[in-house]
C-alpha cells in the first residue's frame, strides 16, 4: 500500500488510540517508505485533521446514518477526507474518488461516497455552522471560560488551527549580525528570529557552526526574568539548577548569559539530544541524568529553574494530538507540587525558584502557586514581569501567562505559565 490518504487514515487511527504524531509516523513502515513529497502531504492531512477535529466530527455526524466503531479506519478516512473538502484547497472530485476507492477494500464504498458527496454539496453552509470552539476539548474549554472568559476562548480557538511559528535563538556574541537576512526571517525579540521553515532545520545557514538553536519565544522568557534578577553581578558565580532541561534551550540560554549551570534531566534519550546540541553549540555544562526528586545536591543554588511536566495545553499548535486525548492531570499536578517542595530544600536564603509549565490551565499555574505560597511562608512572589508584559498577562499577583494568540499578528506563541518565588530570611 502506497496511497498517502490510506496511510494517513491508518496513522490517525493510532493517534486516536493514544500515540503522538511523532511516534505514530516513526512506527509506520509505510509512511517511512514514502518520498518526501508524499510524507509532507500525509503530515498536512494529519495535522489539519487534528486541529479541526471537533468541526470535522460534527459535520460527519450530520450525515452518518449508522454508528461507527469507536475508532475505525473508515471513520478516520472520512475525517481526513472532510478535512480536505472543507479546509484544504484541493478539488472535491479527487478527494471523493480516492476515498471511495480505498473504502472498497472494507466494503464501505457506498457509505463513504454518500456522506462525502452530501458534504461537498453543502460545503458553504457547513462551514458557516461549525464554530472553531468545537475543536477545543472540554477539559481545556471549561478552564479558559472559568478563568478568562469567552473572548479568550474564541481567540484561543482561532489561533490553534494555524501552523505554529519556528523561532531560533542567536548566541549573544553573534547578535550584531543581520540574522533576519541570513535566515530569511524576522527579529521578534532580543536575539530571537522567527523564520519561515522551508527546508530541514539542519540545512539552515550557520546551524552546523553552532551559532543558534531552536527555542520558542515563550520558552525564552524565564531566562529573561532570571537575567533581570542578576543584573549587576558576576554571573559566573551565580549557580543555577535547570530542572527538566532537555532538549536544552533554557540551559543554553543560561550558559550564553554567563551563569554556572547544572542541568537535570530524567530521560536518557532526551539527555543524548541535549548533549548533541551542547556539542554543536560549544556550550559546556554539568549534565545530570536523574530524577530531580532523588537529586542530592552538594550545595544550595542561587536559583532553581523548574520546567515541570504538565498537560502541554499551551503547545497545541505544535502537538495537536493533545486536542483528541482525554486528560487526567491530577498526577501531574501532584508531581509539580512535589517538585516545588523539593526545590525549597535546594535553594539558598535570598535565592529564587522560577517555576514554569507549558500549560494554560489554572490548576498547573496560578492555583499551584497560590497553594505553594499558603504552605511555604518563607517564600513570596517576586514580581519582575515588566520586561515581558507585552507578551502576555499578569495573573492576580501569582504569575504571568502567555496564550497562543498573544502576538498573533507576528504569528502567535506557545502558551506558558511563569512565576518567580523568592526565599526570604526566616
Amino acid at each position: 500500500m502506497t496511497n498517502p490518504r490510506e496511510i494517513s487514515a491508518q496513522i490517525l487511527y493510532k493517534i486516536y488510540e493514544g500515540l503522538s504524531v511523532e511516534r505514530s509516523t516513526l512506527n509506520s513502515k509505510l509512511f517511512l517508505r514514502l518520498d518526501q513529497r508524499d510524507k509532507s502531504f500525509v503530515m498536512l492531512l494529519i495535522l489539519n485533521t487534528l486541529r479541526r477535529n471537533g468541526q470535522i466530527d460534527l459535520v460527519i455526524s450530520k450525515f452518518a446514518k449508522k454508528p461507527f466503531q469507536k475508532n475505525s479506519l473508515i471513520r478516520n478516512l472520512l475525517r481526513i477526507s472532510v478535512s480536505q473538502i472543507l479546509f484544504i484547497n484541493i478539488p472535491d472530485y479527487p478527494i471523493v474518488n480516492e476515498a471511495v476507492n480505498i473504502s472498497k477494500k472494507y466494503g464501505s464504498e457506498k457509505f463513504v461516497n454518500g456522506i462525502l458527496r452530501n458534504i461537498c454539496r453543502r460545503k458553504k453552509k457547513l462551514l458557516e455552522d461549525t464554530s472553531y470552539n468545537l475543536n477545543v476539548p472540554n477539559w481545556i474549554k471549561k478552564d479558559i471560560l472559568k478563568s478568562y472568559g469567552k473572548e479568550y476562548l474564541d481567540s484561543f480557538s482561532k489561533q490553534i488551527i494555524k501552523e505554529p511559528s519556528l523561532d531560533v535563538k542567536i548566541k549573544q556574541s553573534l547578535s550584531t549580525k543581520r540574522w533576519d537576512k541570513i535566515l530569511n526571517g524576522k527579529k521578534i525579540f532580543s536575539d530571537l528570529v522567527r523564520i519561515k521553515e522551508s527546508k530541514r532545520i539542519e540545512d539552515l545557514p550557520s546551524f552546523k557552526n553552532g551559532d543558534w538553536w531552536v527555542q520558542g519565544l515563550s520558552a525564552t522568557l524565564p531566562v529573561v526574568l532570571i537575567n533581570n534578577i542578576f543584573t549587576e553581578v558576576d554571573r559566573s558565580k551565580i549557580s543555577i539548577l535547570d530542572v527538566g532541561s532537555a532538549p536544552g534551550g533554557k540551559t543554553f540560554q543560561l550558559l550564553d548569559s554567563g551563569y554556572e549551570v547544572t542541568s537535570i534531566e530524567i530521560s536518557k534519550r532526551r539527555i543524548r539530544r541535549l548533549k548533541e546540541n551542547s556539542n554543536r553549540l560549544k556550550l559546556k555544562c554539568n549534565v545530570v541524568n536523574t530524577d530531580f526528586m532523588k537529586f542530592k545536591a552538594k550545595k544550595l543554588f542561587d536559583c532553581i529553574l523548574i520546567d515541570a511536566p504538565c498537560s502541554g495545553s499551551g503547545l497545541i499548535q505544535k502537538k495537536p494530538e493533545i486536542l483528541v486525548r482525554k486528560k487526567n492531570i491530577s498526577s501531574l499536578i501532584e508531581k509539580q507540587r512535589l517538585m516545588l517542595e523539593y526545590a525549597t530544600k535546594n535553594v539558598k536564603t535570598g535565592g529564587y525558584i522560577i517555576y514554569t509549565v507549558c500549560s494554560i490551565l489554572s490548576e498547573e499555574g496560578k492555583d499551584q502557586i497560590e497553594n505553594f505560597l499558603k504552605n511555604n511562608k518563607t517564600f513570596s512572589l517576586y514580581n519582575l514581569f515588566k520586561p515581558i508584559k507585552n507578551f502576555g498577562k499578569e495573573i492576580n499577583n501569582l504569575g504571568f501567562i502567555t496564550f497562543p494568540f498573544h502576538k498573533a499578528i507576528e504569528g502567535g506563541m506557545d502558551g506558558f505559565f511563569i512565576t518567580c518565588l523568592k526565599r526570604n530570611k526566616l
